[in-house]
């Protein structure tokens, strides 16, 4: 259901779906942390995500960057993948120990060289194309997770899918539990994302930018 008042300064809400904050959690540092936190770290406890294993995050955005952060915490060791070198330096910042190009190499082969392969796949793209060229590079009993996805069909390899036993599943966030276990391990690991604070007329330009692709901090509307 799509409603107007995104916006506002006050609401009435359900008290069954009003997750109160963690003691000093940051609410403006951790406003994100409702949408694009909560399907990083929901992904990855349904992807299987646990200590020790290996984790490959497509795309270091939003949703990707807290997916690398979340997994390490966890005790996974993490690749990230993403589309030109211009995002190893970002990669290497957020902890990942692999970082994947994949103008300059096949995402698959580089991970199926790590190790034997990722025991998830995280994709964090906002294209489906992306997801499906690292599908070679799980592990037997791997899983491709869809957080991000694009409009064009998803199409995988029979063989490989049962020769492997891979499983590949989609998450869009998760429920109003898992977002208070989202909170918890976020103020538990001292994870939160970048954020600029904004006012209300600001919010259309932050809008725009966001549109277009630029800004890596996340705008987080303020009331003064």
């Amino acid at each position: 259901m799509v409603v107007d008042g995104g916006y506002a300064e006050y609401a009435v809400l359900k008290a069954g779906f009003v997750t109160p904050l963690p003691a000093g959690l940051d609410p403006v540092a951790a406003a994100p942390l409702m949408c694009a936190g909560l399907t990083a770290f929901n992904g990855l406890r349904l992807g299987g995500a646990r200590a020790g294993s290996r984790v490959a995050v497509i795309g270091a955005g939003g949703i990707g960057a807290l997916a690398v952060r979340y997994a390490l915490a966890m005790g996974a060791r993490v690749a990230v993948v993403g589309r030109s070198r211009r995002g190893a330096d970002r990669a290497a910042e957020l902890g990942a120990e692999l970082f994947v190009a994949t103008d300059g190499s096949d995402p698959a082969a580089a991970l199926k060289a790590w190790g034997g392969g990722a025991d998830l796949v995280l994709n964090a793209a906002p294209s489906t194309a992306a997801a499906t060229a690292a599908l070679g590079g799980l592990a037997p009993d791997g899983t491709l997770l869809l957080c991000g996805y694009g409009s064009e069909p998803l199409v995988l390899p029979t063989q490989p899918m049962v020769l492997d036993r891979l499983r590949v599943m989609a998450s869009p966030s998760g429920s109003p539990h898992d977002l208070r276990d989202t909170l918890a391990f976020s103020a538990a690991h001292g994870i939160l994302p970048a954020v600029t604070p904004i006012s209300l007329d600001q919010a259309p330009a932050a809008l725009d930018a966001m549109a277009a692709g630029q800004g890596s901090a996340r705008s987080v509307v303020t009331f003064g």
